[in-house]
């Protein structure tokens, strides 16, 4: 799907876009998460013990009620407030046009920018097209399936990611993609998670 570097500029300000690839990560591993869970854990826990013993009308349950009721206000508070913080991290949720530098056992080796030029298809193309892809994997294969690698190209004088995806996976996501279309666009969100973007979501901002 052919579009303009407008069409991906309008995507990284689209909150939506951003929360719903931010939902399929682990962010909500976060310390600050803990405290509301908790007290709407205890809330959760004291009603229940009292609908046991049937005391579920009583004054008992109010204030596990106020507990409960403050534990969800807060964890919800304290999930926008940390999507949104996740979301304005510099350089994050950049939408990066990816191009393939070779494959092996179905899986796709692809690299990208996250500057300037991240959608620029003839830049990317072209800087992957003076690439070996047998160097690369000589630094650590393994790595390449675990997140996103940095590497400085000298001849370019660049910094350039690495990536590893299963070829089905870019194919799912792409419908009728093909190796010969050489670049895909991928949402860098951090170094671990750099999805393939839908190409459902793209359809909407062509």
């Amino acid at each position: 799907m052919d579009m303009k570097p407008n069409d991906y500029a309008a995507l990284e300000k689209d909150y939506n876009f951003k929360r719903n690839y931010l939902n399929k990560t682990l962010w909500w591993k976060n310390l600050p998460m803990l405290p509301p869970v908790l007290i709407m854990f205890i809330g959760l826990a004291g009603l229940l013990y009292l609908f046991q013993y049937d005391k579920l009308l009583s004054l008992y349950t109010i204030p596990y009620v106020l507990l409960f009721a403050v534990g969800t206000i807060w964890l919800k508070a304290m999930k926008k407030h940390l999507q949104k913080a996740a979301m304005a991290v510099p350089g994050a949720f950049h939408v990066c046009l990816a191009a393939t530098i070779g494959e092996k056992q179905d899986t796709l080796y692809a690299v990208f920018v996250n500057n300037t030029r991240r959608y620029d298809k003839y830049y990317i193309t072209n800087l992957a097209r003076n690439m070996s892809l047998h160097e690369i994997l000589l630094e650590n294969e393994a790595l390449f399936y675990k997140k996103a690698v940095l590497i400085h190209d000298k001849e370019n004088d660049t910094d350039i990611y690495v990536r590893a995806y299963a070829k089905r996976n870019v194919i799912r996501q792409n419908a009728g993609w093909s190796f010969d279309e050489g670049y895909f666009p991928v949402l860098f969100i951090d170094e671990e998670n750099v999805p393939v973007i839908k190409r459902k979501d793209l359809a909407g901002k062509k």
